[in-house]
Formats: structure tokens, sequence, C-alpha cells
């Protein structure tokens, strides 16, 4: 007995833009969320990376307020390299000192903090200890 010849199928143009459209509906918004992830990583590592950087700014800031309470702490969008840069303010009250620290990334390249630009700020009281006889 003869079987009729089956005709193997491929697969249609139609068929094709089908399928490729509907792995561009999969893929798109996968690409969408990893690029999201990167920028938050990105924003992370930067926020971490400023907080490190006050927080020695400020450690550094009390041991010259320590050492000798009348210097002066100020420093105006000083560079930390790779973009990141300090503004350390002071107000002096008698004994007391009121200290600011803040560190953020230069992010529109005009070599000044500003205020949109800060991502970790310290505030501190340092006293001075200086012996009076």
């Amino acid at each position: 007995m003869d079987r009729p010849t089956q005709h193997l199928r491929g697969l249609t143009l139609v068929e094709l833009l089908l399928a490729a459209a509907l792995l561009a509906v999969c893929v798109v918004p996968i690409v969408e969320a990893t690029t999201h992830a990167i920028g938050l990583a990105q924003e992370i590592e930067n926020r971490t990376r400023a907080t490190f950087l006050a927080q020695q700014e400020m450690e550094t800031a009390m041991g010259t307020a320590a050492e000798d309470f009348s210097q002066d702490l100020t420093k105006n969008s000083h560079s930390l390299g790779d973009g990141f840069l300090v503004t350390v303010t002071q107000s002096t009250d008698g004994l007391e000192k009121t200290v600011t620290v803040e560190v953020g990334h230069d992010t529109n390249g005009n070599t000044l903090l500003g205020a949109d630009e800060v991502l970790a700020a310290f505030v501190t009281l340092a006293a001075d200890m200086t012996p009076y006889d």
C-alpha cells in the first residue's frame, strides 16, 4: 500500500514575523528592567562612596578642631577625586563649633557642589577643649 507523500512544512513569513514580534514584546521589558537596575546600582555605589568620604572628612575636621579649635575648617567644593566634591562649613558660638560636611557627585561638571548634588551630609558639634588657667 502506498502512502501519500508527506511534505515537511516550514515556517511561513507571517509566522516568523509573529514570532519576532512576540519575542520583542517579551525582551523589551527585560532590557528596560536591567537598564534600570544598573542605574540604581550606580546610584547606590555613589551614595555609599559619598557617605564614606563624608565620614573621612568629618573625622579630619574633628581631629583638626581638637588640635587647634581656632583653625578654620571651611572647604568650598573641594575635589575628592572621581567627580566627588566636599563642602565643609562651620559656625562658632563661644566654646562650641557646629561643623557640617556635605559630599556629592559633580553631575553637571561645574566644579561646584550644588544642593541637588549632595549625596551625604553630616553635622556635629565640637567643643573647645583648650585648657584654661
